[in-house]
């Protein structure tokens, strides 16, 4: 045997058996899929690459595993390889392109889905188009008030239906005293329950009770929906797993049930729908007109797409077949989660022109047919998934299930309240000729007290958070405190103002995102534990009136900021989440920048702190809209403070007293009168009495 043979020879001794392991490994990843086993799928396919690092379907199916799991930013990352490597199929540029979209990442989305217009023209012609339509719906103003249920948890919560007073729900773990704390796999064996707040705005540490009695099974059951007599409810039967998408168009699980509903909400085992169909799904079940018709969506044969929407009539005590509502409705995608209202028709879909994922519509019957439905508008819609709305007939309120940022959970409940016209309508006009004021000195203010509280402006914001459902409302300032004599200025008080940052400057409010790391009700010893975090962004202490938050931020980006929570909690800051409001400074404070380090390194350190850095402080403005930087950026790094509703614009950088007056005397000559220079110890500004 000649050597070459004999290498060749030695080689497949070797590389056979793990090749044979390989295929192994990628039959059982494959069932584990099938299965919606995607997290055991996943180690398996990351086995299979170990041996075969080029193989495309096991990279997709990770992709696809981490997309069908809502976790897109996972997803992306192996649909990047996948591009990479050239060779992609069509089926994996569409998925691809959807993930995209469901960031937020409208215009990359929309390249592949022209891309995608070669094997489609017509779905791809469609998406793109929707790209386009969700960059504009993000422009319109905005026509919901949106607030957290109070009863969501860190889990998948749910569906939620009205019985009298109570909000009936679905979740993957409820309350009783304490929020009970399983692990992952645990919630996944269990499966959802069916619970009920004793209001309809629960407060976050409610009790929440089981609707279901103990020795009834109840799990795997829901969404439910109670006829508006009470005297009947439907429900799902279903296989869903916490935080897994709730369909794809091949599932085979959901079925409908109809049972006798007892005085308390609690409800009998049921009986089968009649048109439950075998090896398709029918669920999502919406009673109206006293139990006597039923909404559903199924996937059986005969649709326009996926799952369609369907209604069936219950007459003379049998329910007829059921009818699709017709292509003005139904698509080539998916319509879930119908709610009927007695008049209109509301549905989540992944088809219609939308923001991403599963958005939801509205449909109105007009000549007897139902009309093309209609978006309700960013706000109850986002680029993720959502579904299963409904209206609180009492209240009028808004509810749906979302699996957007911001949240407590993996999905969770929100609820939108419409604004009235006057909410909507515009503020003040701007006259073509703007007067733009100076900038104020503090010290030189001497306003009548008449006239103070004019002067002051106060800042609304809402805040999408887990913790937070109501608005906070920074209080005014009172100018008397913050103005002393004005031929004295060195009794001026800066004690208060907090450096809100430091490089760059915040002349508005716009909606920006954050990374939450922390929550505190008392003072916070431990905040150099985020400051490796920096390399990410700055960290901020966010003052509310009843905690403090530490965030990390700020990203005007959504991908930016999923991107940036992913890798956070693999540095082992678990409890992080996304949040999304207005950039408001009065409640900022910068604690560590991403440019440079800040030197109040401790906040509990600050007394110990003897020697501070020279500064120079330019001037205050209740709009910071009105500051020049060009004038003064080359004299020093601009810091930005806030004091109440005052916005006051610092000089920093020296290394001693005489750099810092050089930096005064040139500011004042740029038309900075009132400049002086200050003491900055570890935080704390203080006026420099100099001679």
């Amino acid at each position: 045997m000649t050597r070459k043979l004999q290498t060749l020879a030695v080689l497949a001794f070797f590389l056979v058996p793990q090749l044979v392991f390989a295929q192994k490994e990628l039959k059982k990843a494959n069932k584990q899929f099938d299965l919606k086993a995607y997290e055991l799928a996943i180690e398996n396919y990351t086995r299979t690459l170990e041996k075969e690092p080029g193989n495309l379907e096991c990279i997709y199916k990770i992709a696809e595993s981490y997309r069908l799991t809502n976790r897109p930013i996972d997803a992306i990352g192996w649909y990047r390889k996948i591009k990479k490597l050239g060779d992609i199929k069509p089926e994996y540029i569409l998925n691809y392109a959807h993930t995209l979209k469901g960031v937020g990442k409208y215009r990359d989305a929309q390249e592949l889905y022209w891309e995608y217009q070669k094997t489609d023209p017509i779905v791809g012609e469609h998406f793109a188009a929707s790209c386009d339509f969700a960059a504009n719906l993000l422009q319109e103003e905005e026509k919901y008030d949106l607030n957290l249920f109070g009863a969501n948890t860190r889990y998948s919560d749910f569906g939620v239906t009205f019985f009298n007073e109570k909000a009936v729900f679905n979740t993957y773990a409820y309350k009783s005293g304490e929020e009970l704390d399983r692990v992952e796999s645990d919630i996944n064996k269990t499966g959802n329950k069916i619970v009920y707040a004793k209001s309809f705005r629960p407060k976050f540490q409610e009790n929440i009770e089981l609707l279901r009695a103990p020795e009834k099974k109840k799990e795997f059951i829901g969404p439910i929906s109670y006829a508006n007599d009470s005297k009947t409810v439907a429900f799902t039967k279903n296989s869903f797993v916490d935080g897994h998408q709730f369909v794809t168009p091949t599932d085979v699980d959901l079925s409908i049930f109809l049972a006798d509903v007892s005085f308390n909400g609690d409800f009998s085992e049921g009986k089968p729908f009649k048109h439950n169909e075998l090896g398709y799904s029918t669920g999502f079940p919406c009673l109206a007109f006293n139990g006597t018709a039923l909404y559903f969506a199924s996937n059986r044969p005969g649709g326009y797409g996926g799952f369609d929407i369907y209604v069936s009539y219950l007459k003379n005590g049998d329910w007829t077949s059921p009818k699709n509502l017709g292509d003005k409705i139904n698509s080539i995608g998916n319509e879930i989660t119908p709610f009927f209202d007695g008049t209109d028709i509301y549905f989540s879909s992944d088809y219609h022109h939308g923001l991403g994922g599963f958005d939801i519509f509205k449909s109105v019957v007009r000549n007897g047919e139902w009309d093309y439905p209609e978006s309700l508008g960013k706000i109850i819609n986002s680029p993720s998934d959502d579904y299963f709305f409904t209206i609180n007939s009492s209240t009028k309120e808004y509810y749906f299930t979302s699996n957007r940022i911001g949240g407590r959970g993996k999905d969770d409940i929100y609820i939108a309240t419409p604004m009235n016209q006057e909410e909507l309508a515009s503020v003040d006009l701007i006259n073509e000729n703007v007067f733009v004021p100076k900038a104020v000195s503090l010290s030189d203010m001497n306003v009548p007290a008449s006239q103070e509280n004019s002067l002051v402006e106060t800042v609304s914001f809402k805040e999408e958070i887990r913790e937070e459902e109501e608005m906070d409302i920074p209080a005014a300032i009172n100018l008397k405190e913050l103005m002393k004599n004005k031929s004295d200025e060195s009794t001026l008080s800066l004690s208060s103002a907090k450096k809100v940052a430091s490089g760059e400057i915040i002349k508005s409010n716009p909606r920006v995102y954050f990374v939450q790391l922390a929550a505190y009700s008392r003072p916070i010893t431990d905040m150099y534990r985020f400051k490796s975090l920096v390399k990410f962004g700055n960290v901020y202490k966010i003052y509310k009136t009843n905690s403090t938050k530490v965030r990390l931020g700020y990203y005007l980006d959504e991908y930016e900021a999923r991107e940036v929570l992913d890798q956070v909690k693999r540095l082992g800051f678990s409890d992080a989440f996304v949040t999304r409001e207005n950039l408001n400074t009065a409640e900022m404070e910068l604690a560590y920048s991403s440019g440079q380090q800040i030197d109040n390194t401790d906040y509990d350190a600050f007394a110990s702190v003897n020697d501070g850095k020279y500064k120079v402080r330019l001037a205050s403005y209740e709009d910071p809209i009105w500051f020049d930087i060009s004038k003064v950026k080359d004299l020093g790094e601009i810091e930005q403070w806030s004091k109440g509703s005052w916005t006051i614009f610092v000089l920093s950088g020296y290394s001693n007293l005489s750099e810092a007056q050089s930096a005064k005397i040139k500011a004042i000559n740029r038309g900075f009168s009132d400049a002086s220079v200050v003491i900055d110890k570890g935080g704390i500004l203080e006026k420099l009495i100099e001679n």
